[in-house]
């Protein structure tokens, strides 16, 4: 024999009977996206796992023969698959493991994000052998020179599916073994997501409902060690058990158990359901100006509610709340949050609302009607600035002081001075106020007078236009001057 035969076969038989899995076939079911609703599907981000998966070397069930299989089912709820539809997946499919998923979180703009929380099942006892949730936010690819930094959703996908799969088996061995399949019809069991010591209701029917009760089987539903008893519901259709769900956070497989009078018991797996006892953790973030730790706005506020640990919600709200801790503002959904809302700083009457602070309010709650608030202060500034004007005149030299009353501080100003001929006198600007002019002019003709024009914008972009008819004469009361009160709004700030 060659010496190299017998290295040759104990590597073969290292490489093949010594691996720690198979990779085997399976069926990547469509990604329920609760971004878009409650049955919500991304098809796109489906494709994306689907060639992940592929590379991972698992042989892949035809997304044709998968979407026949949701029709034959009548299966409408994607990423919550009960056990005894991953079971028939497993048989009618032929595949070995079922991988689904939810897309939690996915927005293009202004910061894109991507959140996927997937599960991969084996078939065979519908046990969860790997789960991973992963989020990616395009500052985490932010670099500190700002190159190539990633611009939309899809240079976030060529890191995020590798990311998500990385730590997925590239095989799974099968059930040490299985007992065999009951004959069940249908299989209900609600809620799905629930807090501790809420009730749970599980509904079976089996093909055999109309054997005679010496002929049927003792039924017991068994979670978390505990064992609960079924009882045939007063129409002869289903049957019944309830009890409270666990104090402990988690997720709980719920299995059958069958004795029949001859001894014969069978088990098999119902489903599961997950218990939170935590509730959602909320953030906002509000885009306006910022001054002295304090977010300020004139034309319209940007408000990004969102979550620090992204998961599906089933309701939201924002509000706007005045001094008086009346609601002016209110809107909400039940559906994804919203990637931004805007508010122009009027009620939902669409009156404008008075200048003042005011407090943005977030409020969610998740699938099982856990909720958490949190709140922003705001001001709300639409008022001009209110520019003084003082003159004083001594011979040939002239002293104009601009002063302004309290508001926000300006951007800028500028001051013009010229005859009624249009011969500019005077020009002076800058950024603080008060501030002193000061130049000559000589009296022309006794009719001669000086007009001016003062502009003013504070830092919200709320701008004040003041022209002056005669400088020289302030404080007349017949020839005070003609204010012209403007307003112009900045795009972004």
């Amino acid at each position: 024999m060659n010496k190299l035969q017998p290295l040759c076969i104990a590597l073969f038989l290292l490489l093949v009977l010594g691996r720690p899995g198979f990779a085997g076939t399976i069926a990547v079911f469509p990604l329920l996206d609760v971004t878009v609703s409650s049955n919500g599907v991304s098809y796109v981000l489906t494709d994306y796992v689907r060639r992940e998966t592929a590379d991972i070397g698992f042989e892949l069930v035809s997304d044709r023969d998968i979407m026949q299989f949701l029709i034959r089912h009548r299966i409408r709820a994607l990423g919550s698959l009960s056990s005894h539809e991953i079971m028939a997946a497993g048989r009618e499919l032929q595949a070995d493991l079922v991988l689904q998923g939810t897309v939690c979180q996915l927005q293009q703009s202004p910061d894109p994000a991507v959140s996927l929380s997937v599960e991969l099942i084996r078939t065979s006892d519908a046990s969860v052998v790997w789960a991973n949730t992963e989020a990616l936010y395009s500052s985490d690819l932010t670099s500190l020179l700002g190159l190539q930094d990633p611009e939309n959703l899809n240079d976030l996908y060529a890191v995020f599916f590798s990311r998500l799969l990385a730590t997925m088996p590239g095989g799974v061995n099968p059930s040490p073994g299985s007992d065999e399949i009951l004959d069940i019809d249908s299989v209900v069991l609600l809620p799905k997501y629930l807090r501790p010591g809420e009730k749970v209701r599980c509904k079976i029917r089996m093909q055999t409902m109309d054997l005679g009760n010496a002929l049927r089987p003792r039924l017991t539903a068994s979670v978390a060690g505990r064992d609960y008893p079924f009882a045939l519901d007063s129409e002869g259709y289903y049957f019944i058990a309830d009890w409270p769900a666990q104090n402990m956070a988690g997720h709980y497989q719920v299995s059958l158990t069958a004795v029949w009078p001859s001894g014969r018991k069978k088990t098999a797996v119902l489903g599961s359901y997950t218990v939170d006892d935590r509730a959602p953790e909320g953030a906002l973030y509000l885009r306006g100006r910022q001054v002295d730790g304090k977010t300020f706005f004139s034309d319209k506020l940007y408000i990004v509610p969102t979550l620090t640990d992204p998961e599906p919600v089933s309701r939201w709200e924002v509000m706007v709340v005045d001094q008086e801790n009346q609601v002016i503002v209110r809107q909400g959904a039940s559906d994804r949050l919203p990637y931004r809302l805007t508010w122009r700083g009027r009620t939902t009457l669409g009156a404008l609302a008075p200048d003042g602070e005011y407090t943005v309010v977030f409020k969610v709650w998740d699938r099982t009607m856990l909720s958490a608030s949190v709140e922003q202060e705001v001001s709300f500034r639409r008022s001009p600035p209110e520019i003084n004007i003082d003159l004083n005149s001594e011979e040939e030299r002239i002293t104009v002081t601009l002063d302004k009353e309290a508001g926000m501080p300006l951007s800028y100003w500028w001051l013009k001075v010229y005859e009624q001929s249009g011969r500019l006198v005077k020009l002076a600007q800058g950024e603080h106020l008060p501030a002193t002019i000061e130049f000559e002019y000589t009296d022309g003709e006794d009719d001669e007078r000086l007009e001016g024009v003062v502009v003013a914008r504070d830092i919200l972009g709320n701008l004040t236009r003041k022209k002056i008819k005669n400088l020289f004469r302030l404080d007349s009361e017949d020839e005070s001057g003609e204010v012209e009160m403007e307003k112009e709004w900045l795009e972004e700030f």
